[in-house]
């Protein structure tokens, strides 16, 4: 337990249970993929699969490298999620995720990844045979041309209960309805990356447009043999840090984006005030400034609770995480969405609430923030 030093940094409990709130209908999740070749939307239309490339984990995770950046991701999501994919200026849609509604609903692939090993984790989806790839000795890595060694450390798994797997639309029809917003969502955003999330807002658009507009131009059915072999073993918060302030303590978090997996995977791990409901929609990496060509500010993590703002297209609640001792700079990021936010919204904007966490703070901090600005960012103090 730890003292109230002042109203902004904020006493915390890590003991009470999960939030739970039944009962309340919450738009959902959504998540984009980027795909490129129609065999591989078929093959995973047809499957209920996907599982995002990335580098083998041979020894220890660089902090350069992203391998955490995508497990955030996957860490977001949970049971009912929309798949949504997109090929050649086309969105096609997948299904609802299977799995849990209360911790990532993502499945461990191989032992080419962190948690896999410590899962110890057998090999249940292998595309290494595909005519696309060159396989190699080690089972479940292959070559991607000019691109290097790839497997499938996690899995996400989706079957369709609404009846629309396959329809699609043209991606300027969504992007026409997001054009009403003055300010980017994840969706316009998403250049270099391979799959983000979808914020409330986005998801209910896409989705009345593929229910209403769409046209069924996939069937499901892909001409290749592969097939999952057995049941993937779900992410479980055993494989992930039991303490969150212990593994402060002990630097063992590689970057900011592995303190984000972890809490994303299993939010019992944070304190009882930065847990979201059962029916919050996460999101991370959500675009918090206007449009810009680079350097795009964007919020770490992002819970859309009702009641919603802009439709679900704005967060109610903005988490920041740092792995460092909170300093000035850390302020300033998160006045910068705020003045933004004022923007964009007007007086709607003082029902968002940010919390800058981090293991310590400098002894000047509470300086730095505005007058206007303090009964909406709270400061969190994960070591004491």
């Amino acid at each position: 337990m730890f003292k109230i030093f002042t109203k902004n940094i904020v006493k915390l409990d890590f003991n009470k249970n999960f939030k739970n709130q039944q009962g309340r209908k919450m738009p959902k999740l959504g998540l984009f993929i980027t795909l490129y070749d129609e065999d591989t939307l078929n093959l995973y239309l047809d499957k209920g699969i996907y599982g995002f490339l990335m580098p083998p984990i041979y020894n220890k995770v660089s902090s350069r490298s992203r391998h955490y950046h995508a497990l955030a991701d996957y860490a977001c999501i949970r049971e009912g999620a929309h798949v949504f994919f997109f090929l050649k200026r086309r969105i096609i849609y997948g299904g609802q995720i299977i799995g849990s509604k209360e911790i990532g609903a993502f499945y461990l692939n191989g032992n080419y990844s962190p948690l896999a090993k410590k899962a110890n984790a057998k090999l249940y989806w292998d595309e290494s045979k595909r005519r696309k790839y060159q396989a190699t000795s080690k089972e479940g890595i292959f070559i991607v041309p000019n691109v290097g060694e790839r497997c499938q450390p996690y899995l996400i798994r989706f079957v369709d209960k609404i009846g629309i797997k396959g329809n699609v639309i043209f991606s300027d029809q969504l992007y026409w309805e997001l054009g009403k917003f003055q300010y980017p969502l994840p969706s316009n955003s998403i250049r270099g990356m391979g799959f983000c999330t979808l914020t409330p807002g986005e998801t209910e658009i896409a989705l009345s447009l593929l229910k209403n507009e769409g046209d069924l131009l996939y069937h499901s059915i892909s001409s290749e043999t592969i097939s999952i072999k057995g049941d993937p073993i779900p992410f479980a918060p055993k494989h992930c840090v039991n303490n969150i302030q212990e593994a402060l303590t002990k630097s063992f978090f590689v970057n900011e984006a592995h303190l984000e997996a972890s809490v994303l995977a299993n939010p019992k791990l944070l304190p009882t005030i930065l847990q979201p409901n059962i029916d919050d929609v996460i999101c991370r990496q959500v675009p918090m400034s206007p449009f810009k060509p680079y350097q795009m500010d964007r919020a770490n993590i992002c819970y859309y609770s009702k009641p919603l703002i802009n439709n679900g297209t704005i967060p109610n609640t903005i988490i920041e995480l740092k792995i460092k001792k909170l300093r000035k700079n850390g302020i300033e990021q998160v006045i910068r969405y705020l003045k933004w936010l004022y923007i964009i919204l007007k007086e709607k904007a003082s029902q968002i609430n940010i919390y800058l966490c981090g293991p310590s703070f400098s002894i000047t901090i509470e300086n730095f923030i505005p007058e206007e600005y303090k009964h909406q960012i709270k400061l969190i103090k994960l070591l004491d």
